[in-house]
């Protein structure tokens, strides 16, 4: 098996930066004045993953991918509207996979898969965004390609699992709903999910939710960036530890999580 530094970053809200394989991702790049630890040029990334279009999830997606060249993934209606400021988009709709090569492979080693996340979206520009979309990305740990062309089809799970593959699953602005549990099967390592309420599943669902998903570790988002959405993380967190399996990992805006080769998350 091979053994690949896996690091996650918090950047206040439900913005996250994500490296693995030597690839780096950002999602719902939202920089907030006096909450986020970094400005928008200072982010080199490969990939930009915006969820829906509202602006506390990709009101810095332009300016950091032309600064960097990065390619942003997103539904088709909010691939369009990057598209047509000159942006690299790679567009996607629920239900649908990406595959990209690793550093170290130019074959398809690591998948995007996009999976549900009911809730209301629109453009920057206030046009129709199309649905409001989660991530679950998929990292192979002992060469087998992900993509379904370059070998047996089979049922996602065994895919995955033929592929020993490091799985992390981003809800973004999900409440509860039913196929959380099918993404669970999948093998969930790595969850982040939202626990400010009002807008998105607040700390007592997200234990429905994390049941449901059965993870390894489970990281808490979208909460404490305004008075609406505050929670106490503590709080939450001793609340995973009694009702659920999975352990909590709670990063302070700007810290960084990595996992060693034991797995273990520091």
């Amino acid at each position: 098996m091979v053994e690949s530094s896996t690091k996650l970053t918090w950047l206040g809200h439900n913005c996250f930066q994500f490296e693995r394989d030597g690839l780096r991702f950002i999602v719902d790049p939202f920089l907030v004045d006096g909450v986020a630890p970094r400005r928008a040029e200072e982010i080199d990334v490969d990939y930009i993953l915006v969820s829906h279009g509202h602006a506390d999830h990709c009101q810095h997606a332009v300016a950091i991918a032309k600064r960097c060249g990065a390619t942003i993934v997103a539904v088709a209606e909010m691939a369009s509207y990057f598209s047509q400021q000159g942006l690299k988009t790679e567009p996607m709709n629920i239900g649908g996979a990406i595959y990209l090569p690793s550093q170290s492979s130019r074959s398809p080693k690591v998948q995007v898969l996009a999976v549900p996340a009911p809730h209301s979206s629109t453009t920057p520009s206030g046009t129709p965004g199309g649905n409001s979309m989660g991530f679950v990305l998929s990292f192979a740990q002992n060469g087998v390609d992900l993509s379904p062309s370059e070998g047996e089809i089979k049922p996602m799970k065994d895919a995955l699992a033929d592929a020993n593959a490091f799985n992390a699953y981003f809800a973004c602005d999900a409440g509860f709903f039913s196929e959380l549990s099918w993404i669970g099967a999948l093998g969930i390592d790595l969850a982040v999910l939202p626990i400010g309420d009002r807008y998105t599943m607040g700390p007592r669902v997200s234990l429905d939710a994390i049941a449901a998903l059965s993870p390894k570790h489970v990281v808490p988002s979208h909460y404490n960036t305004w008075p609406p959405i505050s929670q106490n993380a503590d709080a939450w967190s001793a609340a995973v530890r009694k009702y659920t399996q999975a352990t909590p990992l709670v990063p302070k805006p700007g810290q960084t999580l990595q996992q060693d080769d034991s797995q273990t998350w520091r």
